[in-house]
């Protein structure tokens, strides 16, 4: 499992940018703050607060997990219209995300 965030004052849209993207292809649960978007090679979650868009990965292999990180980055690089995003990825255990307000 591993995560990452991003800061910016437009959390809120990314994730329900994001979500609707996905879910026009597969399963994504969502609402205003937190999503979930069911990948068949691992899970994607979301969480959004006023400043801060985080972002947890997991899968069962280090290569699903790669390719998570790869479709996140580029997805959010569309949405962004940043060259390249460069996400700092952490490896973390399961406890709940750190978002900060």
């Amino acid at each position: 499992m591993v995560e990452t965030q991003v800061d910016t004052s437009l959390a809120k849209q990314y994730l329900f940018k994001l979500c609707k993207h996905f879910a026009r292809k597969i399963r994504v649960d969502f609402d205003a703050e937190h999503g979930v978007a069911y990948f068949d090679f691992g899970e994607l979650q979301l969480a959004a607060s006023e400043n801060q868009l985080c972002f947890r990965l997991c899968a069962q292999e280090e290569a699903q997990l790669e390719i998570l990180k790869s479709v996140v980055e580029h997805h959010l690089q569309l949405m962004t219209r940043t060259p390249d995003p460069a996400l700092p990825w952490r490896v973390v255990n399961g406890a709940p995300m750190a978002i900060n307000n």
